[in-house]
């Protein structure tokens, strides 16, 4: 058992990289889908807590580089050029690179931001690149966990635990541990659903205040 659900995760994840790269032209309706046409306004609930310079991780087809036209402190970074020729029509302030080697000096940025993240937020690598880019009162921003009401928003989740062979769970704890961060948890309303909006900065800066 244990090694089909191995090989069937591999596949899933295999599939979400065609989405990134070659698909990337089909993101768009997807995400529409999967978010019952909220998926943007998902992503723009990091707007109001940004601040300073910005560096966008995994910025996709660009919807929170559309918001921030006009910001000449902000850059978005994605490892797919497919995805990041999509962001070209709203931004030219764009860099292909890893998160995991970010191409940028020490304490560059005031904030590092990441809206719906594939799993390359959780390798130690990239928490560690985001600690070391960030100045040492920065903050980390992360949108996830877009939650749908009524029976569409039950069809959406029983898929993503079909997909993910995970269990559903309703908890959600007001801190999480974030490599060095502890992160603030809030679940922010979006029309007829809602988004977990987590900010945190490291535990040197928040041990000074």
């Amino acid at each position: 058992m244990k090694q089909f659900v191995f090989f069937y995760q591999q596949i899933i994840r295999w599939l979400f990289h065609r989405l990134y790269h070659e698909l990337a032209w089909s993101y768009d309706l997807i995400a529409w889908l999967v978010s019952g046409g909220y998926w943007q306004r998902w992503v723009l609930t990091a707007v109001p807590v940004l601040r300073g310079r910005t560096l966008e991780l995994g910025c996709g087809p660009g919807y929170l580089q559309r918001a921030l036209t006009g910001r000449a402190d902000v850059i978005g970074l994605d490892i797919s050029p497919f995805m990041l020729r999509r962001a070209a029509r709203f931004s030219r302030r764009l860099i292909r690179a890893d998160a995991r080697r970010l191409p940028f000096a020490d304490a560059s940025f005031d904030t590092v931001c990441a809206t719906f993240p594939a799993e390359y937020i959780l390798d130690p690598n990239t928490q560690a690149e985001i600690r070391r880019v960030l100045t040492a009162d920065g903050q980390l921003v992360i949108v996830d966990g877009g939650r749908l009401e009524g029976w569409y928003g039950r069809l959406i989740d029983a898929l993503y635990r079909l997909v993910w062979l995970r269990q559903h769970t309703n908890a959600l704890p007001t801190v999480i541990r974030f490599g060095d961060f502890h992160l603030q948890v809030q679940r922010v309303s979006v029309g007829n659903s809602s988004v977990l909006v987590m900010i945190g900065k490291p535990y040197a800066a928040e041990s000074e205040h």
